[in-house]
């Protein structure tokens, strides 16, 4: 009895002290540092979420954040219909496009919610846009207009990686990233917002996803240290 107790103990005591070493060592550049979960040992952004609420544990930083990293698609989005959709919903602001879908130019809808989910980043969502009661609210600022992670996923954490990766100057490889909240733009997150329910769809020219995929959105270039 003696004998089953202490090599009980000795086994806990050793899967504590191979957790404390592990959770000691620093991340390896271009892999995400690993920490214990439970029993097993899983990367960090890896954890199972909760299956009611997969993106909860990330949240949304705005688009400036992808910026150091992404320059010039940045620079180009800025100029995009895209970065400027919730201005789109203001009064006297496309008021002939407004007109044409029988939308009265007049009427503010910065604040109308079945606009906001298809005009500004993460509406609903964990640390995503909410009506600002201060105009200057930063935060909501951030997030105006379809902004990066609008297509491309909440970024609290993948984006601290992909900053640590750019300054060592490592590969990484598209998986560490989703592992991270990373979206794989697909079909499905265009034609929430470009269908035939929205009120400026233009029924005669109707979305096609291969055809109108990059359009208005930013220019796209091939990342040097991203391995496929």
């Amino acid at each position: 009895m003696k004998l089953r107790l202490v090599a009980a103990v000795t086994v806990v005591c050793c899967g504590v002290g191979l957790s404390l070493w592990l959770g000691s060592l620093p991340a390896v550049a271009g892999s995400p540092q690993l920490v214990a979960a439970g029993t097993a040992f899983a990367p960090v952004g890896m954890q199972e979420a909760e299956p009611d609420k997969p993106d909860e544990k990330y949240s949304y930083i705005g688009s400036k954040s992808c910026k150091m990293c992404h320059i010039t698609q940045y620079k180009t989005w800025e100029k995009t219909k895209m970065a400027g959709a919730l201005e789109s919903l203001k009064p006297d602001v496309d008021v002939e496009m407004k007109k044409k879908h029988d939308l009265d130019p007049k009427k503010d809808y910065t604040k109308d919610e079945s606009c906001l989910k298809c005009h500004v980043t993460g509406f609903g969502e964990k640390g995503g846009y909410a009506v600002p009661d201060d105009p200057a609210d930063k935060k909501a600022a951030a997030l105006a207009g379809i902004g990066c992670e609008a297509c491309h996923g909440p970024g609290s954490d993948y984006s601290k990686f992909h900053k640590e990766i750019k300054k060592s100057k490592a590969k990484y490889k598209v998986e560490q990233m989703l592992a991270m909240g990373l979206k794989k733009f697909d079909k499905d997150m265009c034609v929430n917002c470009h269908n035939d329910k929205s009120p400026t769809a233009d029924k005669e020219n109707p979305f096609e996803f291969e055809k109108d995929k990059n359009e208005d959105t930013h220019e796209h270039k091939a990342l040097k240290q991203r391995e496929e």
